[in-house]
């Protein structure tokens, strides 16, 4: 089942949740094989990457895909590439000032500044996969205590509620995903992805304590580094430190 063909799949919102991307593990344990966004006004339980704490309080958007896929389980981990073009897009929508550009591995800037983030969990009964695409969008408020410096839409002098921002991300998502097509789009999504990508051949830090040039992705969208002896290695999860303006 491929969600990006056909009509777009349905919206089920809810006032409170633990987490939006708990919520659809438990849509697809209950084998529904309908794709489905579920989408809160708050999470008590928010997720982040590498399993942090995401501030969740209400007046921002946090929204989850359920989405199957015929694609190869490798293939999709480049759907945290395609979310966060779509995200980015998202918020090119409401008219926000740029530069809005994306960081790997998953977060979007305004202004260098974090307003989004993206978590992508896989999961799914035997014979088929689900790709859970989590997005946390900044539309009223941001936390200050983050690792990087972060904004919001409001601060920008945009005010948008979030089911109104759902609407810009599910059109913004469907598009994304038809232009990657299960990985036969792949190419063009890295391609858009690296024309807005944060940091491009600067030098960065790699948990484990590789340094190098920032100089592309990988198939599976691995941050991919030229080390200063000139190999190649990429880098599939962990933090980075942007070294260089």
């Amino acid at each position: 089942m491929n969600a990006a063909a056909g009509a777009q799949p349905d919206i089920v919102w809810k006032d409170s949740v633990g987490s939006t991307n708990d919520e659809a593990h438990a849509h697809v344990i209950g084998q529904n094989l309908e794709p489905v966004w579920i989408a809160a006004a708050e999470q008590t339980r928010g997720k982040g990457r590498l399993g942090r704490h995401w501030v969740s309080r209400p007046g921002n958007l946090y929204a989850s895909l359920v989405w199957y896929s015929d694609a190869e389980l490798q293939r999709l981990a480049s759907l945290s590439l395609v979310a966060g073009l779509a995200v980015r897009d998202a918020f090119l929508a409401t008219g926000v000032a740029g530069p809005v550009q994306l960081k790997w591995p998953n977060d979007v800037l305004v202004g260098g500044r974090k307003i989004s983030g993206v978590l992508i969990e896989t999961t799914g009964p035997a014979g088929s996969h689900a790709a859970i695409i989590g997005c946390g969008l900044n539309l009223a408020h941001h936390p200050s205590d983050t690792r990087w410096p972060a904004t919001n839409l409001a601060a920008c002098g945009i005010e948008v509620e979030p089911r109104d921002m759902l609407d810009k991300l599910r059109r913004t998502m469907h598009a994304r995903l038809a232009q990657w097509s299960n990985g036969a789009g792949l190419s063009g999504i890295q391609d858009d992805w690296m024309s807005v990508a944060m940091g491009r051949d600067r030098r960065i830090s790699v948990q484990g304590g590789k340094q190098g040039k920032f100089t592309g992705l990988s198939e599976q969208g691995a941050l991919v580094l030229t080390l200063d002896d000139g190999s190649i290695y990429q880098h599939h999860a962990g933090d980075v430190e942007w070294m260089e303006q």
